[in-house]
């Protein structure tokens, strides 16, 4: 698990957007062919939006990692409540 006090990165604000189904449409057709690629494809979408597709991994396979995204974008966004 990450520290809690560890800011959150342009990355992870374009998910927790897109978790509040808030991000744009461009942003939201990129989160949903991220979640749909498989590995190889997956890889090439790296290239372009490395960060990006880091916390959508982290995400799928990295226990705790989603409660303490929450936790760290409720501390610095108190108007947009995510729940893990």
């Amino acid at each position: 698990m990450t520290d809690s006090t560890m800011a959150v990165s342009w990355a992870e604000m374009d998910f927790c957007f897109y978790k509040l189904k808030r991000a744009g449409s461009f942003a939201t057709s990129l989160i949903d062919t991220i979640f749909k690629a498989d590995d190889d494809n997956r890889a090439r979408l790296a290239k372009g939006f490395p960060e990006l597709v880091e916390v959508i991994n982290r995400f799928n396979r990295e226990k705790g990692y989603w409660a303490d995204l929450v936790e760290r974008w409720n501390e610095s966004y108190p108007n947009g409540k995510l729940i893990a």
